[in-house]
């Protein structure tokens, strides 16, 4: 039986075992016959619940989770940011933010004096639609009286 020599893997001095070359079928019925394959042993032997997972036809445990619906207070983002940013406008509100009161007093009038300006837009808008409303009503008030109007062209 002929041998391979020693041959260097990747440059890093690790040589490969000799093995045989070819062995005809007798001498490999021989060869394991005498001799058992050396067991290879895993780097770590498999936990029972790795072995449940890879055991064929064995169901997973169902997950402790639950859908939303079925948890009671389930944690929901956007309440939780309406609750946040309501949590700042009260506490904007309510809060001084370290002015002095006469900033406040002030604020608060040009609050209300904006308001009021505001206020005087719509009135002044209400009053122009008025306006054409009570227009438009007079000019169809005007065409009722009239009456219609044929004219022939014979």
């Amino acid at each position: 039986m002929s041998k391979r020599g020693k041959i260097d893997i990747g440059g890093l001095g690790n040589a490969a075992e000799e093995r045989p070359v070819a062995a005809t079928p007798a001498q490999n019925v021989s060869q394991t016959a005498s001799t058992p394959p050396p067991r290879v042993k895993p780097e770590s032997e498999p936990t029972p619940q790795a072995e449940k997972r890879a055991s064929p036809g064995r169901s997973y445990d169902p997950p402790p989770r639950r859908p939303r619906q079925e948890r009671k207070n389930a944690f929901d983002v956007g309440s939780w940011l309406i609750e946040g940013v309501l949590g700042i406008a009260e506490e904007v509100r309510h809060n001084d933010l370290g002015l002095p009161e006469e900033f406040w007093t002030h604020a608060y009038a040009a609050r209300r004096e904006a308001l009021l300006a505001a206020r005087a837009l719509i009135d002044t808008a209400l009053e122009r639609f008025d306006e054409e409303d009570d227009a438009s009503a007079r000019r169809e008030a005007g065409r009722r009286q009239r009456g219609p109007v044929n004219v022939n062209f014979d």
